[in-house]
This record gives C-alpha cells, sequence and structure tokens, in this order.
C-alpha cells in the first residue's frame, strides 16, 4: 500500500525502499555519480591537510596542540557514525539528499574554520567538519553495496579512487591558491564549489533507490549486536584501526615534515602530498577487481607489508629521490586498503545492515585516528618529526598479522570455484 504522497508503506507501516533500477547504465550514473562526489569531498579533505601548517602558525600551535586538534577532529567525526548509520539504512532510498546536505555542511563549516581565531574555535568547526565529512560514508557505499552486491570489491573501490583524486587535486589546489590568498580565504571561498558539488550530485542521483527495505530501529539494535559481537568483525576492526592510526598521522604530519623541516613552500607541499595519492588512483580499482577474483587476503595482506615498508624507506631516506619513490608506493595503498577493510566488514555483515557496518568501520576508524595523531605529535616533540614515518610503518607492519587472522578461512564474496 501506499500512502497519499504515494510513498510505499510495509505492513508495519513504515516506508519501504523502492526496488533498485537494474539497467547496467543507470548503476554506472549512480557509480559515477557517487565516487565523484567523494573525489570532491576528499579535495576538500586533503586542502585541510595542507592548510595546516599555516593554521599552525597563525594560532600559535606547538605539534602537541596540532595533535590535540586532530584528536577532537577524529573523535567527533567516530561519535557521529553511529546515527548516520542508522539513518541511512533506515531510508536508505533517500540516500541522495542525504549526500546534499552533507556536501553543503561541508561548506559551512570550512567557511567557519576560516574565520576561527584560537584552538578552541578552531577545534569546534573541525569537529563539525569532521561530522560532516565522516558521515558521507554509510549512505554513499551502504548504497552502492546494495546495488553492486556481486561486485562489491570493485564498487567500493571505486568509490575510494574518488577519494585518492580528491587527494591527489586537493593538495595541489590548495597549495596553489595559498599563493596568492591566505587559508582563511581558502577555506572561506570553498563554500560555493562545496554547494554547487551538492546539488550536482543530487540531480544525478535523486531519482535512484537502492534495493532494501526500510530497518526498523529493533531491527537496527539486533543486527548491529551481532555484528558487533561476531568474533571475525573484532578483528578486522582491530586491523582497521591499527591501519587508521598509522595513515592519521602520516596525513597530520606529512606537510609538517615537509614544510619545516624540509623548508619547502606550500604549493610544494602541495605536491608532495599529492605524490601519496596519485599512484592510487589506478591502485584502487586493480586491487577492487582482484579481490573479486582471487579473493579478499591474497590482496589485503601483501598490500598492508609493503605500505608499512614503503613508510620504512621514507624514516630511512628522509629526503630525496628515494624518499619521494617511498611516498608514492605508500599513496598506492595509503587509502586502498581503507575500500579493502570496508569491503572485507560489508562481506560479514547481513544485507539488513550495510550502511551501519560501514558506520561501524569509520567509528573504529575515528577512534583510533583521534588516538594515532596524538601519540605522533608527543613523538614529534620528543624526537623528530621525521621519526612518525618510523612510528606509522611499524603500525602498517602490525597491521599485516591481524589482516592475515582476519581475512583467513571462507570468504564471503570470495570467488566460487
Amino acid at each position: 500500500m501506499a500512502d497519499a504522497s504515494g510513498v510505499t508503506l510495509g505492513t508495519d507501516g513504515q516506508p519501504v525502499a523502492e526496488p533498485a533500477r537494474s539497467t547496467r547504465g543507470s548503476n554506472a550514473r549512480l557509480l559515477v555519480a557517487v565516487a565523484s562526489g567523494h573525489a570532491i569531498k576528499h579535495a576538500f579533505n586533503a586542502g585541510y591537510f595542507v592548510l595546516l601548517p599555516e593554521l599552525k602558525a597563525s594560532l600559535g600551535l606547538s605539534n602537541a596542540g596540532l595533535g590535540v586538534l586532530a584528536t577532537i577532529r577524529s573523535t567527533a567525526g567516530g561519535v557521529a557514525n553511529a546515527p548516520a548509520g542508522f539513518i541511512a539504512d533506515r531510508y536508505a532510498s533517500r540516500f541522495s539528499p542525504m549526500l546534499l546536505s552533507l556536501m553543503v555542511f561541508i561548506g559551512v563549516f570550512q567557511f567557519a574554520l576560516g574565520r576561527s581565531v584560537a584552538l578552541a574555535d578552531a577545534a569546534l568547526w573541525s569537529a563539525l567538519l569532521s561530522i560532516a565529512v565522516t558521515a558521507w560514508h554509510p549512505p554513499a557505499i551502504g548504497a552502492l553495496s546494495r546495488v553492486f552486491a556481486n561486485r562489491r570489491g570493485f564498487a567500493i573501490a571505486m568509490h575510494g579512487t574518488g577519494a585518492s583524486v580528491g587527494e591527489a587535486t586537493g593538495p595541489l589546489i590548495a597549495g596553489a591558491l595559498l599563493l596568492v590568498i591566505t587559508w582563511r580565504e581558502v577555506l572561506q571561498w570553498s563554500l560555493l564549489p562545496a554547494v554547487l558539488a551538492g546539488a550536482a550530485v543530487w540531480v544525478l542521483t535523486r531519482e535512484y533507490r537502492p534495493g532494501g527495505s526500510a530497518t526498523s530501529l529493533a531491527t537496527y539494535i539486533s543486527a548491529t549486536r551481532e555484528l558487533v559481537t561476531s568474533p571475525r568483525m573484532a578483528i578486522i576492526l582491530i586491523t582497521t584501526g591499527t591501519f587508521a592510526a598509522g595513515q592519521a598521522a602520516v596525513f597530520t604530519f606529512l606537510p609538517i615534515y615537509v614544510r619545516e623541516d624540509l623548508g619547502q613552500t606550500p604549493w610544494i607541499v602541495g605536491v608532495y602530498v599529492s605524490i601519496a595519492q596519485i599512484a592510487g588512483i589506478a591502485a584502487q580499482p586493480v586491487m577492487g577487481y582482484m579481490m573479486d577474483r582471487v579473493g579478499r587476503r591474497a590482496v589485503i595482506v601483501p598490500a598492508l607489508f609493503v605500505l608499512g615498508v614503503a613508510l620504512l624507506v621514507l624514516y630511512v631516506s628522509a629526503e630525496g629521490p628515494l624518499f619521494l619513490f617511498g611516498l608514492a608506493l605508500a599513496g598506492a595503498f595509503l587509502f586502498s586498503v581503507t575500500a579493502m577493510l570496508v569491503t572485507v566488514a560489508c562481506d560479514v555483515a547481513g544485507t539488513t545492515v550495510q550502511a551501519t557496518t560501514v558506520a561501524v568501520v569509520y567509528s573504529c576508524i575515528a577512534i583510533f585516528t583521534a588516538l594515532g595523531p596524538l601519540v605522533a605529535g608527543f613523538i614529534a616533540d620528543s624526537y623528530e618529526v621525521r621519526a612518525i614515518f618510523l612510528y606509522a610503518g611499524v603500525l602498517m607492519l602490525g597491521a599485516t598479522l591481524l589482516a592475515a587472522g582476519a581475512t583467513a578461512g571462507k570468504q564471503v564474496g570470495a570467488p566460487s570455484a
């Protein structure tokens, strides 16, 4: 039956999501639109990190203070994931206006951050910005995971490729803008493209209805309880968290190292950060395809190991061609591994709580990314900023061992014989 507005209702009187359109062209449009929106979102996110040295100097922060700012930012994003997951599962068919709203909020909070004058208000606006950035993942990945259930690894990897594109271009744009305007103006002017990007994503996806029924609160609580008490999921989350702590430390302090220790300009800082992402643009879809073809473990474990070694190369080399090679090699996996681990988590979860699963994973990521830069900040102040690469490399090698256990045994989503 349907209500007066034409929305289909279930037997409990709650809205039921319409079946997904099954045409290949329609599904491709969904994937391209959501991945493109993800790219723009991450362009803003990556630009934020390039602005950090200027923000740090303007507000008079120490490395530890910068770590505190990163911790507050990550904690806020983690807290937001739980309600974001439920809302995205409960109203799966309305993911399009959700993405529009989040993109607009990103622009608004960046504008406000550009007007901050002290650590307190910078932390507030950074926290709200992190909430909007993180809340994108449950509705976006939840929709893709449902529609591309048989090609989940590839679809989530393509979504991650959007992140790599944004992370590669964002630093270049921010670095170039810093040559002519201040960091405050960069953030304030970002409001306009954020609104335009949100509108474009909404126009391209507004008629799409991912399959699946609306999730009641009772069903959500039951499925979530089962999800978080799963021993295998616990290993996946610990693996993800260990990786995320190292990833966050690198992204937070790589710009500081290049700007302060290597004495480079903001533009060159943007170039270095982009180098850390460019390889991931090509690597992610390839690894996503391989995960669907040969299984999860055969791709994830080697990727984490190579990432750990690459970060150790950064520590040993300090600068020069070898440093740039290690940076490019690390960049092939710094975002790719996130998409891989999200895919494994979605394999373990039931179809009812795909968005919630994404929210749980990103909550775990937020917790560990809150701790990672905080610890890294004290390491940088106590020793040297370059020591962050050693710290992150050891974490990645530890995550490699954990991933071997998390992906052992029969894998949901692995190729059938």
